[in-house]
């Protein structure tokens, strides 16, 4: 079985992500009230979605990465992965290890660089700390004991903001 491999490839997790400052805040302007005659603007007109970054796009990526290793639900990471045949691969591991009855213990990795190295298509170098993982089958023995350590990877991208999907995934 090449779970190593797959598991491997698919390893990924969320970013935590904590807010930093310089100083003191900026005061926040006083609101000026709209005319009571004049009309409200339509949610179209002062409501633009902000289109997710490329770089948001690899983290949420990873987080789904994650989720789909300890619930075994595929769906959404083949979505975000369709181009990628590295990434299948490892959500058809991950699925027959689910469909089997077995189950991955896999507390998520992190993410301790992720590095622009192209505009045109996107393209990331991306570190992941992944914890110790192990595979266990229908019958709760051990199957595979996979170690913790650092992967590195690059990740490319295809689409446009807010609607970015990956291409390729592979060791760098």
């Amino acid at each position: 079985m090449h779970v190593r491999r797959a598991l491997a490839l698919s390893v990924l997790a969320p970013l935590l992500l904590a807010g930093c400052s310089d100083g003191d805040p900026e005061p926040s302007p006083t609101p000026k009230m709209p005319d009571p005659t004049s009309a409200s603007p339509s949610p179209t007109e002062s409501e633009t979605a902000e289109a997710e970054s490329a770089e948001d796009f690899v983290r949420r990526w990873v987080q789904v990465s994650n989720e789909m290793q300890q619930t075994g639900e595929v769906a959404e990471f083949r979505k975000l992965s369709r181009q990628c045949q590295s990434c299948g691969q490892a959500a058809d591991q991950v699925q027959s290890i689910y469909e089997a009855g077995g189950s991955i213990e896999f507390g998520g990795a992190t993410i301790s660089l992720l590095k622009s190295v192209a505009d045109d298509p996107p393209t990331f170098n991306l570190d992941l700390d992944t914890p110790e993982t192990v595979v266990r089958l229908k019958n709760g023995q051990v199957d595979q004991r996979l170690p913790s350590g650092v992967g590195q990877y690059q990740l490319t991208l295809n689409g446009e903001p807010g609607a970015w999907f990956v291409a390729a995934y592979a060791r760098r």
